[in-house]
């Protein structure tokens, strides 16, 4: 069985794009695709929940608040050059 931080770290890298800021609807719809992709790769629901602090869903919406984050400042960065 592989990795569930490894997996969850790295589904969110490919899987997580910045949209708004505090996009729970988003964040709730990547928790259940990350939830069916964990089982679809033979890991535990339970597992891939733990890996991210006790809850998917509020993980994914870190992970896209960080996206937008990142997005803004490299546009900011981009209008400053």
């Amino acid at each position: 069985m592989a990795n569930p931080w490894e997996f969850l770290d790295g589904w969110a890298r490919e899987n997580v794009h910045a949209t708004v800021f505090d996009d729970k609807g988003t964040a709730d719809q990547l928790a259940f695709q990350c939830r069916e992709a964990a089982k679809a790769a033979g890991i535990h629901e339970a597992s891939v929940v733990k890996a991210a602090g006790g809850n998917l869903e509020s993980f994914m919406l870190d992970r896209l608040n960080e996206a937008v984050n990142a997005e803004v400042e490299r546009l900011v960065a981009k209008d400053k050059s």
